[in-house]
């Protein structure tokens, strides 16, 4: 094989190659190494490697060039810093079949992209361990754990996830982590609601069309699939498409290509698709309404939101979150929590989960009035239900010893609750229930809790 098809073999490599002879002028730029280092190649080839660097950086690379030549390293990389981009940097030496020395082969990598996302990747995880706000979700609860794990698992991966759980619960804010973090964030997030819509007009949005296609369609219109190339497609609520639609979004998931309705070419599409539902898509297939190939299709990585009765270690932050959204939103004085309201927030059972604990909040900071949140200014839903709990506490005895003796158990069972919400840290414990650390270290001393 001649140095004609080995020239032609380095040019087109999608790394950077550069060649310097036994007497280390360079003989050879690919286009690549003028596209990643921004450089022209006839500047270059020619000249002595060690005068196209600083003097600095030319003690090291002749010490390492020497190495290369006595056979005392195989072959070197080195990490460098330009114009703030990150550069991996390999330098391997080149012999003859009776291993005489030729030259000097240098790759050149690019890895800024590769060192942010293995930075935002740590800062992420610190955050999960740390209990923080993790990619505008809050949850410092041991059920929310496994969710940010493998948000941070997956979001650089072009696999397809599957996110279920109960309505409100948040399955569009994990949909747009997975984009915000992943190596698609620079293209479109793009989401279809596929209840919203009926079955030929889903098809139509999702596929596209072509001009005169159907009653209305006086122009071609590419659907959500084209929209989202190169980026995230969110099908919400998957589990009401029909059984139709399921078999021509199957095809484009196989065949990565989409026919518009009324067209008759095939269109690549490049799309990460990410799909959420409420529904049990396991009972669903066996009662036939949803294709067993698509499940599994979907299943790939699959992301279970907790409701939020399961997860009680997080509504007061979540409740805090809200209310200074909310009130900076409005231009309202940041409301502050009383002990009732709290206690209130922390009873409710939420069957309407995160959205309708932020709708209740909501409505109190834009209705409530001075900067207290009272159970005044609560939905009579949620005040109702801490109402009928404290009605299922035990009846009062009719002496002072069984009133004694009744308040000291419903002190012990919010004592209790609150231990469990802060997972066992006293001053957090402390703050839910509105007292002193140092009562709460007296009530458990005398009632011997641990």
């Amino acid at each position: 094989m001649d140095h004609t098809v080995f020239r032609t073999i380095l040019a087109s490599m999608g790394e950077g190659i550069v060649f310097a002879d036994h007497k280390d002028r360079i003989r050879f730029v690919n286009a690549a190494a003028e596209a990643i280092r921004n450089i022209r190649a006839c500047n270059y080839v020619g000249r002595h490697l060690l005068k196209t660097h600083s003097p600095r950086a030319a003690n090291r690379i002749e010490k390492l060039l020497e190495g290369l030549k006595s056979r005392e390293i195989p072959f070197a990389t080195r990490t460098i810093q330009v114009k703030g981009k990150s550069f991996e940097n390999s330098y391997y030496p080149i012999r003859t079949g009776h291993g005489h020395y030729v030259g000097t082969l240098m790759v050149s990598r690019d890895i800024t992209e590769k060192n942010r996302l293995r930075e935002e990747n740590l800062r992420l995880r610190e955050q999960v361990q740390a209990g923080q706000e993790f990619a505008g979700m809050v949850g410092k609860s041991a059920a929310m754990q496994p969710v940010f794990q493998t948000i941070m698992a997956a979001a650089g991966l072009d696999s397809t996830v599957l996110i279920t759980g109960e309505n409100g619960t948040g399955k569009e804010l994990v949909a747009r982590a997975l984009h915000r973090q992943s190596g698609r964030k620079k293209a479109p997030l793009v989401n279809i609601n596929c209840a919203a819509l009926p079955e030929n007009l889903l098809e139509a949005e999702l596929f596209g069309h072509e001009k005169g296609a159907f009653t209305g369609a006086s122009q071609a219109r590419p659907g959500k699939f084209e929209q989202a190339s190169g980026g995230t497609l969110f099908l919400d609520e998957i589990g009401e498409m029909s059984l139709p639609a399921q078999t021509k979004l199957l095809r484009v998931l196989q065949e990565k290509k989409v026919e518009r309705i009324g067209g008759a070419r095939e269109i690549p599409v490049d799309v990460r698709i990410v799909a959420a539902t409420n529904r049990d898509l396991r009972r669903e297939m066996e009662a036939g309404r949803f294709r067993q190939d698509l499940f599994y299709r979907l299943n790939v990585i699959p992301v279970h939101l907790p409701p939020l009765r399961e997860r009680r270690e997080d509504i007061l932050a979540l409740a805090e979150l809200f209310l200074a959204q909310f009130s900076a939103a409005m231009n309202k004085p940041l409301k502050r929590m009383t002990k009732e309201a709290t206690q209130t927030l922390l009873r409710y059972p939420y069957p309407g989960n995160v959205r309708e604990l932020k709708n209740a909040l909501e409505r109190s900071v834009a209705l409530g009035q001075g900067d207290e949140l009272t159970t005044a200014d609560l939905p009579e839903e949620m005040t109702g239900s801490a109402l009928s709990s404290q009605a299922a506490w035990p009846p009062l005895s009719q002496n002072a010893e069984g009133l004694a003796e009744r308040m000291q158990a419903v002190e012990k069972q919010l004592v209790a609750e609150a231990l469990s919400l802060s997972g066992g840290k006293k001053a957090e414990a402390a703050k839910i229930l509105g007292i002193s650390r140092k009562t709460l270290w007296e009530k458990l001393r005398k009632w011997e809790m641990p």
